[in-house]
């Protein structure tokens, strides 16, 4: 193998602390950064169930080198990455060829790594760059946009300082109080703001790692827009839009709500224990699940992407026991979407539950969202009658 292509892989293991690593694969932080750190091991269940010990990191070591007591594997960074992954040791005991790549591609994409690892000579076969799969890389990590990382800190989150649209938008929502706003990093930016999205509702988005990926915007005058461009005739050249990214932004690789720290909360904790993951679309019915004390993460679409299915069911094996609730819009749009997300979720061989429909609950929740939920309806309504479909796919 390249010797260069390995040095440059070397130096990217020892920029990439061990928390990272496991936030990105939604596992226990080590409660200090230096020394040993001990975990389950992620190579052979029958491991955790032994006395002798559990898989040992060094983080103090550039390579964080890991060895299990009791399966024998020993390796670094990548070998952790690899059985973090797949679930299993290294082919043969030791990462090669293919594994060895696999691991290195999701040390690049949890890093935010824009372009190849520049080797000292060139390897034997490059991946053309318009082939290499999309990241989001962090705004921190962006030279251009880099300056964008605090412009949460400029938004307004007082009702009394916003125009009128605005205003109403979040009286709407009173649950969107100006502490609520800073936790979710979201408020109106005023038109003097130093954005594209002056005038709107702006919501960051985070990584696993917590980290800013980008900025989204909502039109407050939405709705007054729609009824008119219904009026009008919907005209296609003037439908309005009811959400902005930023261009160059892949959303369908993401999920709203996906910090590790965030899915750590002791009261999540329990939620993703007892009702399973709680799948849903938009940015508000996370931040109003969470409220509820309900862990939530969002596909800011009605369509799940194959990256997002991945993450799912990623996030639902390692915290909700392979359990899934699905809480769609109520509206066409929002089953017709979920009905595919529930065909291709079972299709893995996860536990589905379908938390409502414009039908169930006697209509009691047609052309609802998951953000109009009261406290008596996910805590009364809704717990009375939902019915448990285990996949048989």
């Amino acid at each position: 193998m390249n010797r260069g292509y390995i040095d440059g892989v070397d130096q990217l293991i020892e920029a990439t602390p061990v928390e990272q690593v496991l936030a990105y694969f939604h596992r226990p932080l080590p409660e200090k950064t230096s020394g040993e750190h001990r975990m389950p091991c992620v190579f052979s269940e029958s491991c955790r169930d032994s006395s002798y010990g559990s898989l040992t990191v060094n983080l103090s070591d550039p390579a964080k080198v890991i060895y299990c007591h009791v399966c024998g594997v020993r390796g670094n960074l990548l070998t952790l990455i690899h059985g973090l992954a797949q679930q299993r040791p290294p082919t043969g005991g030791k990462l090669r060829s293919g594994e060895f790549r696999e691991s290195v591609e999701i040390l690049r994409k949890l890093r935010g790594v824009l372009e190849p690892l520049q080797p000292s000579s060139p390897p034997v076969t490059e991946v053309p760059p318009d082939e290499l799969p999309p990241i989001n890389p962090p705004l921190k990590d962006q030279e251009k946009a880099r300056h964008l990382v605090n412009l949460w800190e400029e938004l307004v989150v007082d009702v009394e300082q916003m125009p009128p649209a605005a205003a109403s938008y979040f009286r709407r929502r009173p649950w969107l109080t100006p502490d609520v706003c800073r936790k979710w990093k979201l408020g109106y930016l005023p038109r003097d703001g130093r954005s594209l999205f002056r005038g709107l509702i702006v919501y960051a988005h985070q990584n696993e790692a917590g980290e800013i990926l980008t900025y989204s915007a909502r039109d407050p005058g939405f709705e007054a827009k729609w009824h008119q461009w219904i009026q009008d005739g919907r005209p296609e050249s003037q439908k309005p839009l009811k959400h902005r990214y930023v261009k160059g932004y892949h959303r369908g690789l993401e999920l709203y709500g996906q910090s590790a720290d965030r899915l750590q909360n002791r009261q999540l904790k329990e939620s993703l224990g007892h009702q399973g993951l709680i799948v849903v679309e938009g940015m508000n019915d996370v931040i109003r699940l969470d409220l509820l004390g309900v862990a939530a993460v969002g596909l800011c679409s009605n369509k799940a992407t194959d990256e997002q299915l991945d993450k799912l069911e990623r996030f639902a094996r390692q915290a909700a026991l392979g359990r899934v609730v699905l809480l769609p819009d109520n509206d066409s749009e929002g089953e017709a979407g979920f009905k595919e997300l529930l065909w291709a979720l079972g299709e893995r061989g996860l536990e589905i539950q379908l938390g409502w429909s414009r039908k169930s609950h006697g209509g009691r929740f047609a052309e609802k969202q998951p953000e109009d939920l009261t406290d008596e309806d996910w805590y009364s309504v809704l717990p009375t009658s939902l019915g448990r479909v285990r996949s048989s796919l």
